[in-house]
C-alpha cells in the first residue's frame, strides 16, 4: 500500500504531466506553425508537440493509477527531456530550458521507481509454511 507521501508524489507528477504536456504541446505547435526554415526545427517542434499531447492524457491516467500510464509517462517525460536537449547537442544554442529538462528527467525517474503505486491490491494472503497446501516431505 502506498503511504500519503507517495500518493502525494504521484499526484504531483500527474499535475506536472498535465502542465508540462500543455506547455510543450502549445510551444511545439506554435513553433511548428511559425518556423518554415530548416527541417531539423520542424522535426523538433513536431516531436515536442506530439510528446506534449501525449503527456496530457497520461497525466489524467497517472492520477487514476492506470497501469499503462506509468510506462507511457516514462517515455513521454524522457522524450521531452531529450527534445529540449537537442539544440545544445546540435550546437545551435547554449541556452536550454534547464528547469524543464530537470523536471522531465525527475518525473521520469520517479515513475521508474514508483512501481508499488501501480500494483493491484492483493487480498492479503501470504504463502508461508503454515498455509502451504503442498507440503514437501523428505
Amino acid at each position: 500500500m502506498l503511504d500519503n507521501h507517495g500518493e502525494a508524489g504521484l499526484y504531483a507528477v500527474a499535475v506536472l504531466a498535465l502542465g508540462l504536456g500543455g506547455v510543450n504541446a502549445l510551444s511545439g505547435g506554435l513553433t511548428l506553425v511559425s518556423s518554415l526554415g530548416s527541417a531539423g526545427a520542424l522535426i523538433r517542434a513536431g516531436s515536442q508537440a506530439v510528446l506534449g499531447l501525449l503527456l496530457v492524457p497520461t497525466g489524467i491516467a497517472l492520477a487514476l493509477r492506470k497501469p499503462w500510464s506509468r510506462w507511457v509517462g516514462v517515455v513521454a517525460f524522457g522524450g521531452i527531456a531529450v527534445v529540449q536537449l537537442l539544440p545544445l547537442v546540435a550546437g545551435s544554442t547554449f541556452a536550454v530550458p534547464l528547469a524543464g529538462i530537470l523536471l522531465a528527467t525527475g518525473c521520469s525517474l520517479y515513475l521508474l521507481l514508483a512501481g508499488e503505486a501501480f500494483e493491484t491490491a492483493d487480498d492479503g494472503r501470504v504463502l508461508t509454511e503454515d498455509t502451504d497446501p503442498h507440503e514437501f516431505v523428505r
